[in-house]
């Protein structure tokens, strides 16, 4: 993989790069190949994905290993021939089917040191991930929340000595920075001086979008020329807008399916939703609170912690719409509360949802890994 050099090697082990949360966290933490004094590449056990051109041309290394379905076993030796090519000091696996194949390479290459970092709710409870221990002597698990950590730890399969949390970090000024709002509007067919609530989600069954949509019914109600931007797809997609038919919504919401230009389309709405019944940490409330917008979000998983209750937004009961619906209703009436705590999002974003901090943060377990004997 790279060239022999003097900075420790990270590989980072994903199941593919396409376009989501888990791949944009990578794709910061890869850099142009070299973040602070550790050099880094990428492998993909399945194909490259959608983004992965995005990441060669800065320069960062590229494999694809084409799995198979089921296990591969063949996997294995391929993945630890790079690992020993490339002489890696850490490999850093994201997401479980990473850690299966990752934990017996680097056995196999002889590397010493292994970061499991669990994204999203659902995946920080494994019992097979206290495994990586034997695979790996020093090793640590890492949460992208306190809360997944929390539940990680408390049935004892995950020692806390070697449980981290480290937040997800995004590029703020990207988002701070996009001024599309008139642009956005007309292409969309939304007036200029219309209100609009935006969700950027997976049409799926965990962001609870038909929730949203009953609460809007009744947002309606109060606000009639409010608008909903819907930005994403997914599996439910026919469902839901077949929901928003019913509803009698199909004026006022709309659908822009799966999209690039996420920074422009915030810059188009007035206020943030997240209707979720589960979440690690989500990307896009951090990304709306780095546009400036207030959140309203459901109280589960990481939201409180992205979240300031009171200060940049505020968190309700999932599942419940009519109280998703007050509180959608008592931003939507007050200019300066939304541009106050709008405010305040950007500045908690900056200082503790940046790539910088993130990147940080995962120097200093590399760092601790490669340097503390006690993981022997």
């Amino acid at each position: 993989m790279n060239a022999p050099c003097e900075s420790p090697h990270v590989v980072h082990v994903v199941e593919n790069l396409d376009v989501g949360g888990l791949e944009n966290v990578v794709m910061n933490l890869l850099g142009n190949g070299r973040t602070g004094r550790y050099t880094a590449s990428l492998v993909c056990l399945g194909d490259g994905g959608a983004l992965a051109p995005t990441v060669q041309s800065r320069g960062v290394r590229v494999e694809a290993l084409h799995r198979h379905s089921g296990l591969d076993w063949i996997l294995l030796p391929r993945l630890a021939r790079i690992l020993r090519r490339g002489r890696a000091a850490i490999v850093h696996c994201h997401n479980f089917s990473p850690l299966v194949y990752g934990t017996v390479a680097a056995r196999l290459a002889r590397t010493r040191a292994l970061v499991y970092t669990a994204h999203g709710a659902k995946t920080s409870g494994r019992p097979q991930a206290a495994r990586m221990r034997w695979f790996a002597p020093r090793c640590a698990y890492v949460y992208i929340s306190e809360d997944a950590r929390r539940v990680a730890t408390s049935h004892g399969r995950v020692p806390r000595r070697v449980a981290r949390t480290v937040a997800n970090g995004i590029d703020v000024e990207r988002f701070a920075q996009a001024d599309d709002r008139g642009r956005i509007r007309s292409s969309l067919g939304i007036p200029p001086d219309a209100l609009v609530v935006g969700i950027v989600a997976r049409l799926a069954a965990a962001k609870d979008h038909r929730s949203l949509f009953d609460a809007f019914r009744i947002v309606r109600e109060t606000s009639p020329s409010t608008r909903l931007l819907v930005v994403g797809d997914g599996p439910l997609r026919g469902e839901l807008e077949e929901h928003v038919r019913r509803l009698n919504l199909d004026n006022a919401v709309v659908f822009t399916g799966a999209r690039r230009d996420v920074p422009a389309l915030l810059s188009a709405m007035d206020l943030f939703v997240l209707s979720s019944q589960t979440e690690g940490l989500a990307m896009t409330l951090l990304e709306a609170m780095a546009a400036g917008l207030p959140v309203v979000a459901t109280r589960v998983g990481g939201n409180p912690e992205a979240v300031a209750d009171g200060e940049t937004g505020a968190l309700v009961v999932p599942g419940d719409p009519p109280e998703l619906a007050r509180e959608l209703i008592r931003f939507l009436s007050d200019a300066s509360l939304r541009e106050r705590m709008g405010a305040a999002g950007r500045l908690r974003a900056t200082r503790r949802f940046s790539n910088g901090a993130m990147r940080a943060s995962y120097e200093a377990i590399y760092d601790e890994l490669l340097g503390d004997l006690s993981y022997e």
